[in-house]
């Protein structure tokens, strides 16, 4: 009997102890956080957008892109932008039409080269978000076809451009790339623009290449010699709306939310969960605000804070727990390695002029080596110079951080 009591006791200690522990859970979880400075600012940039004419739109152009041959390819656009307008809020997009032209094949490359040099012509990019992911595949897939085409073309023997045509076509290529790296606002359009950028220096560089050393520095584009600016390689603008599509919810949707439901404002605060996301989001806008030497170091850091080791079940503390929990399930990695594919555009910019201004001066075989050595342009991280690669005949700049291979200009 003696043991029995103890027995009991020994329970209605645990239960009390753990009503205890459920009433302090209670306490700190009793209310939200405000919103923080971090989702002020983000929703700040979100919104710090100018309107753009749907005619003037670059956007708009490229949705239009694969519309069938001999159709006005902008009134294409108009009209697939307006589906997309009309399928925002829905949950999910069953009123589009089959994309005209979709079906037909590969176009005739003339005609895809005279649709891309008509999209250079636009001096302005705003995207229209949320869409259709197929409207936007089919169309910016064409459209780097386009641009590789475009250059097949000046690199063919049929075509004797002179410097001159060589430094228009290059510079409106370069400038609208670089537009657009600049007011994209979406992931998957910065890599796109970035990644049009580097095949405009590995192109780009093989036309220049065709010229002789006298010509070579008039036949590069103007904007080969400016730094790409803070405003072109920020991932503000995409971080910002990274951080809406996930957090900025309205109202019955959070409260259709699994895990409000299971558990209210019990362990799972929404709004203070909300504050830790834009406050790393503007943490990774931020390391590439920084002077190119330091980038890399504060990337490692960043990296190692957002660990396996902080998801472990002690680092989810108290307050918010199933917020943290799903905060540590979301990896930055991604987000760093798109930082480093548009900062590592500086470095193939530097490596491409520098081969210019070799050529330029007639070096070749050991010149060539020297010249790299004692250039100005160098590794825009570490100061190095470039590596020169003599058995292939390539100057190579290192992609810090990106898992690539080394970039490649062939001199």
């Amino acid at each position: 009997m003696t043991k029995l009591k103890l027995l009991l006791k020994m329970v209605a200690s645990f239960l009390a102890l753990l009503l205890l522990l459920i009433a302090f859970v209670f306490f700190i979880n009793r209310e939200d956080k405000p919103p923080s400075e971090s989702v002020i600012k983000l929703q700040g940039i979100e919104t710090a957008t100018t309107p753009v004419g749907d005619r003037d739109n670059a956007y708009v152009y490229v949705m239009g892109f694969s519309a069938p041959d001999n159709s006005d390819v902008m009134s294409e656009g108009v009209d697939r932008v307006e589906q997309m307008r009309k399928s925002m809020g829905t949950s999910v997009a069953t009123g589009f039409r089959e994309m005209p032209g979709e079906k037909q094949g590969r176009r005739e490359p003339a005609q895809l080269i005279e649709r891309y040099e008509h999209l250079l012509e636009f001096k302005q990019w705003r995207e229209v978000l949320p869409g259709d992911a197929r409207l936007q595949g089919a169309a910016f897939n064409q459209v780097l076809e386009a641009q590789r085409l475009m250059y097949l073309r000046a690199l063919s023997q049929e075509v004797k451009a002179d410097a001159g045509d060589c430094k228009r076509m290059l510079e409106e290529d370069y400038r609208f790339w670089r537009m657009v790296l600049a007011e994209s606002i979406s992931a998957n359009v910065k890599m796109l623009a970035a990644r049009s950028i580097e095949l405009h220096f590995e192109m780009g560089n093989l036309v220049v290449r065709r010229f002789p050393a006298t010509l070579t520095m008039t036949a590069i584009p103007e904007g080969w010699r400016e730094p790409f600016s803070n405003r072109e390689r920020s991932l503000a603008k995409i971080m910002a709306h990274e951080w809406t599509s996930s957090d900025l919810r309205p109202d019955d949707e959070r409260s259709g939310n699994v895990l409000a439901m299971l558990f209210g404002s019990f362990l799972y605060q929404p709004q203070a969960t909300s504050n830790a996301n834009a406050d790393r989001m503007l943490r990774v806008v931020e390391l590439y605000d920084r002077d190119y030497a330091a980038i890399p170091q504060a990337a490692a850091t960043f990296l190692a804070s957002y660990g396996n080791e902080k998801k472990a079940a002690a680092d989810i503390g108290v307050y918010n727990p199933v917020g943290r929990i799903l905060l540590n399930m979301q990896g930055m990695d991604a987000y760093t390695t798109y930082g480093f594919r548009v900062v590592n555009l500086e470095g193939m910019r530097r490596v491409a002029l520098l081969a210019a201004q070799l050529r330029s001066s007639g070096a070749n075989g050991n010149k060539v080596a020297e010249g790299v050595r004692t250039s100005e342009l160098r590794d825009p991280y570490d100061g190095e110079e470039f590596a020169w690669d003599p058995e292939h005949s390539s100057l190579l700049f290192s992609r810090t951080l990106e898992g690539k291979p080394d970039f490649k200009i062939l001199y």
